[in-house]
């Protein structure tokens, strides 16, 4: 098989707009690393080259932040790109065959504009770098055929930007810290700025980790802010993200999106959604950790959760009761079994007061810890032959007798 033959440099600008939006386009679906090699075989380009391209397309440290620049002509966004003989220029990916804008004289432009009209937002001393914080006061900015014909959408309320130039890895890095030192705002607020330019509803998957990651953790952090409707885009697009990145359905960082996707479907009250979610769930950590471990134990009891929001309590004190003995089982010491123990009988204390005529599985009926020493000896259910499993008479025994309802499960 005969090697690649690669074009000979330099290239126009326009080669390089257009193979970083087919890159773009393919990391979405294939991952990067795939992406780069498709992209460099169909255009005969070095994947060097491509590489090259995309990490100046997508730099934290452009002279504008990256996405809030669109071409008026086409409405695609405007990357930069650097010309062979060093100048860097925006155009926009694809090209739509209009000529390139030299960088330096946008960023002049976008530097005065705020500057002139929000110079509170820039802080003391980096008035000659005005332009990296433009993305707090705008929200678009439409580039005509000049560097000076530009069109600017102007915020209502300013964003509070933290640490505009930082990348997307020293962002993550910096929320988690906030986050476990206690300071979630402070947290959500550095990844919301770094996410500002993505729409999780609309947009391209992330085509690197870290921003897929920090989307994962934006989505948590957003979760447990009490705010399920606006976690449930960035969890969805998250995991799907992951899922892309790291082509696997199993891997730790993807399992763990797609227990935040769940547990925000279950709290925006999409129970169907919520059920999927952790059966998927339970099934990819079956798979991994096997049936008895802890993390596939606490999806099972999730999951019966919500088939107890959903209505269907039957099932899920079956499927508690069986996962509150598969747990007593094989983690007999671990503390979980007890607050599981506890949500059953809430289970069934909610079906005596609603007067379901439904069969019921109390708490109590689980039976005791298994059997952990030599003597005496275990029978195949795994509880010790002379142990009696305790039970109490069913709460229905009696149709006089109701129980207190107690709050659900959080």
């Amino acid at each position: 098989m005969s090697a690649p033959t690669f074009q000979a440099a330099p290239w126009s600008a326009a080669v390089v707009a257009d193979a970083v939006a087919a890159t773009l386009d393919r990391a979405a679906e294939h991952g990067l690393p795939r992406a780069v090699a498709d992209v460099a075989r169909a255009n005969g380009v070095s994947p060097v080259s491509i590489t090259e391209w995309m990490t100046l397309a997508r730099t934290d440290e452009a002279p504008v932040p990256p996405d809030l620049l669109s071409c008026r002509a086409c409405g695609h966004g405007m990357i930069l790109i650097q010309h062979p003989g060093g100048a860097l220029l925006y155009l926009c990916a694809p090209s739509c065959a209009r000529a390139p804008v030299p960088a330096e004289s946008i960023r002049a432009a976008v530097a005065a504009v705020v500057l002139h009209r929000t110079p509170h937002l820039v802080p003391a001393g980096r008035t000659t770098q005005a332009a990296l914080y433009a993305a707090g006061p705008i929200h678009r900015i439409s580039v005509g055929a000049t560097a000076t014909d530009l069109r600017l959408t102007w915020r209502t309320v300013p964003r509070q930007l933290d640490g505009r130039l930082a990348t997307m890895p020293q962002r993550l890095d910096r929320a988690r810290r906030y986050a476990d030192g206690g300071d979630r705002t402070r947290a959500i607020d550095v990844l919301r700025v770094g996410l500002m330019h993505i729409n999780p509803a609309r947009d391209k998957l992330a085509a690197d980790l870290a921003t897929a990651s920090a989307a994962a953790l934006l989505a948590a952090l957003t979760l447990a802010d009490r705010d399920a409707l606006a976690a449930l885009p960035w969890a969805r697009w998250a995991h799907r993200s992951l899922r892309h990145l790291l082509r696997s359905h199993t891997h730790v960082e993807v399992r763990a999106a797609l227990r935040i996707v769940a547990a925000t479907e279950r709290d925006t009250g999409d129970l169907t959604a919520a059920a999927n979610a952790y059966s998927d769930l339970i099934r990819h950590h079956s798979s991994t950790e096997g049936p008895d471990a802890l993390p596939t134990l606490a999806a099972q009891a999730a999951l019966a959760h919500v088939l107890q929001q959903a209505g269907d309590c039957e099932a899920a004190q079956q499927l508690l009761a069986r996962t509150i003995t598969t747990h007593r089982r094989a983690h007999p010491w671990h503390p979980a079994s007890t607050p599981m123990m506890q949500a059953l009988d809430r289970m069934h204390t909610t079906c005596v007061d609603q007067d379901h005529s439904h069969p019921h599985r109390p708490a109590h009926n689980v039976g005791p810890p298994p059997c952990t020493t030599a003597e005496p000896a275990a029978d195949r259910t795994g509880y010790c032959s002379d142990q009696r499993r305790p039970r109490r008479p069913h709460r229905h025994a009696d149709a006089g007798t109701t129980g207190r309802r107690q709050p659900t499960e959080g």
